[in-house]
């Protein structure tokens, strides 16, 4: 399964080693397409949904972030027994990791404001996407907000 994980201050520096594998903890909060977000939405489409998910884990993250910083979310794959829903917590497209994992990364995605600017714009904020072999440079960008 697609899921999008937000970038931790701890996550960071094996970011910035040139990897593009995560190791992810059991019980960490993520954002893809489970099944329950299927059911409830049977006549949308996997990639509207994911898109949905996404924006649900940029929300997320902006929240972590000092006003003046911009957010990174991933993109990646993991089996789909390694996750179930995380409850009202988490929104329509939380998923709770049951194991430790490892997370394949694919992408990443900036925002192009800063945690107070997309607060302030009443739409969906504008990622920059950056390839998993960049992702220094997704890093790098994020703290060169304001």
């Amino acid at each position: 399964m697609r899921i999008f994980v937000p970038v931790t201050v701890d996550d960071a520096p094996v970011l910035r080693s040139g990897t593009t594998r995560l190791p992810l903890a059991a019980d960490r909060i993520v954002w893809g397409v489970g099944d329950e977000a299927r059911t409830d939405r049977p006549d949308v489409d996997l990639e509207e949904l994911e898109y949905d998910a996404l924006q649900d884990a940029v929300f997320s993250a902006l929240q972590d972030v000092a006003p003046t910083e911009r957010a990174v979310v991933l993109a990646g794959d993991l089996p789909d027994g390694a996750l179930a829903g995380a409850g009202d917590e988490a929104g329509a497209f939380g998923l709770r990791l049951t194991s430790e994992e490892t997370l394949r990364i694919v992408s990443a995605h900036a925002t192009e404001l800063d945690a107070a600017g997309a607060e302030a714009d009443d739409t969906d904020p504008a990622l920059l996407w950056f390839d998993a072999v960049e992702l220094g440079a997704a890093l790098d960008y994020a703290s060169t907000a304001r």
